[in-house]
C-alpha cells in the first residue's frame, strides 16, 4: 500500500507539471557537444596476482569519448520541457557499464512547481550527494579513473573492496546508477531542496529489452532521497547533502537496501574543503554475511583562474576488509575547451586472512577536450 500511493503521488507531480498548458511554443532548440578523455596511466603495485594479463603491463593508454545532445522548448506559459541523450562513442564497450550505446537518455519538465525527469539517469542520491569527490580535480580524485588501473589479487577491486565515496545504487555506475526511473527535483527555498527517485528494478534500462527477471537478485522498488542545502554563510560558501536509497532484494539470500551519507563542501575565495560519512550497513550482501559496510572522505582544494589542485582521502571498511586512497590532482585550462592534468593516486587495499592484499602508486596524464 505504501508503495502504491508513493507512486500514484509521483505520477501525479508529473501529471500536474505536463497538463498546467495544452499551448506548447513552436520550436525546439538543439544543442550538440561532448568530451573526449585520452590518458596515460603508470602503475607500480606489490599485487603479483593476475588471472586475467590485464594489469601485467605497467603502461596503459585509455581514450573515452562521449556525443551529448540536448533538446530544450519552452510552452507559451512558461513550462519548460526538453530531453538530455548521452551517447558513447568509443572504440570498445564503456568500462563502467555505461553502455555501448548510450550512457543517458532521459526526458525532463521544469516549471515553478519543480523538475521532473523521466528515462535513464543517476537518481536524486547520487545527483545531490557531497563528498570530498565533489571538489577534486582532474578525472575527480578518490571517485576518479584510478580504478581501472589498480589490480587487486586478479579482480577488479570493488569487486571486494568499496573504492568509490558512494552509496550501493551509484557505486557500480553505469546500468545500475542509470536504471530507468522517475525523479522530482522540487524548487530551492532559501536554498534548501529535495529530491525524491523511484526505480522499480535497478537491473531494468532502457526499452523492454532491457527487462530482467523478478529474481535476477537487484534491488527493486528503490527509492533515492536527497536533501541538499547551497547558500553563502559570511563570504563562505556552503553545500550540504544528505542522502539515502532504500530498496527490497528480490531474493531473500541478499539483505534489503538501506544507506545514506552526510556530507559537506565549504569554498572561500578559492580554496575549498569537504568532507562525508556513508553508512551501507548490510545492504545487497549475503544474509548472514555480516558484511557491514562504512566509508568517509576528507578533501581540500585550491582554484585560481585557469589551474586548479585537489588532496583527497577515502578509508572504506567491509567487515575485516579496508580500503584506503589518498589522491593528488591537477589541471589547467590551457584554451577553451582543452584541460590537460596530472592524478597521483597512493592505494591501500587489504583484505584478512586472503591474497588479494595489494598497495601501490597510479599516475594518470591526460587531456581532457570539451566541446
Amino acid at each position: 500500500m505504501k508503495q502504491t500511493i508513493l507512486t500514484t503521488t509521483a505520477l501525479a507531480g508529473v501529471v500536474g507539471i505536463m497538463t498546467a498548458s495544452n499551448a506548447l511554443a513552436e520550436g525546439l532548440d538543439l544543442s550538440i557537444g561532448g568530451e573526449i578523455n585520452f590518458q596515460a596511466g603508470f602503475s607500480d603495485q606489490d599485487s603479483p596476482f593476475d588471472t586475467t594479463g590485464a594489469f601485467t603491463r605497467d603502461v596503459k593508454f585509455a581514450n573515452d569519448t562521449e556525443i551529448h545532445f540536448n533538446v530544450s522548448g519552452e510552452a507559451d506559459n512558461g513550462l519548460k520541457y526538453g530531453a538530455v541523450i548521452d551517447l558513447e562513442a568509443d572504440v570498445s564497450a564503456d568500462n563502467r557499464g555505461e553502455g555501448t550505446n548510450a550512457d543517458k537518455t532521459f526526458i525532463w519538465l521544469e516549471s515553478d512547481l519543480g523538475r521532473v525527469e523521466l528515462g535513464n539517469n543517476e537518481g536524486a542520491e547520487a545527483a545531490m550527494a557531497v563528498n570530498a569527490a565533489t571538489i577534486a580535480r582532474a578525472t575527480g580524485g578518490i571517485d576518479g579513473d584510478d580504478e581501472f588501473y589498480i589490480n587487486s589479487g586478479g579482480v577488479a577491486p570493488g569487486a571486494t573492496f568499496l573504492i568509490h565515496p558512494d552509496l550501493p545504487t551509484a557505486d557500480t555506475g553505469g546500468a545500475t546508477e542509470d536504471a530507468t526511473k522517475i525523479t522530482y527535483y522540487s524548487p530551492s527555498f532559501s536554498g534548501i531542496q529535495l529530491g525524491v527517485s523511484y526505480t522499480p528494478d535497478e537491473g531494468d534500462g532502457g526499452t523492454a529489452a532491457g527487462f530482467t527477471g523478478e529474481l535476477n537478485g537487484d534491488q527493486e522498488n528503490v527509492f533515492g532521497l536527497g536533501l541538499n542545502y547551497a547558500g553563502t554563510l559570511e563570504s563562505v560558501d556552503v553545500n550540504v547533502g544528505l542522502v539515502g536509497a532504500f530498496g527490497q532484494s528480490e531474493l531473500a539470500t541478499t539483505e534489503d537496501l538501506a544507506a545514506w551519507q552526510l556530507g559537506t563542501a565549504l569554498t572561500f575565495e578559492g580554496f575549498s574543503l569537504a568532507g562525508s560519512y556513508g553508512d551501507w550497513d548490510d545492504s545487497t550482501m549475503a544474509v548472514g554475511s555480516n558484511l557491514d559496510t562504512s566509508f568517509w572522505t576528507l578533501g581540500a582544494a585550491y582554484e585560481n583562474g585557469p589551474m586548479g589542485v585537489s588532496v583527497t582521502y577515502l578509508d572504506s571498511e567491509r567487515g575485516n576488509d579496508d580500503f584506503t586512497n589518498l589522491v593528488v590532482g591537477a589541471d589547467y585550462a590551457l584554451a577553451p575547451g582543452l584541460t590537460p592534468y596530472v592524478e597521483v593516486s597512493f592505494f591501500d587495499a587489504d583484505q584478512s586472512g586472503t591474497a588479494t592484499d595489494n598497495d601501490g602508486t597510479v599516475v594518470l596524464v591526460g587531456t581532457y577536450l570539451s566541446f
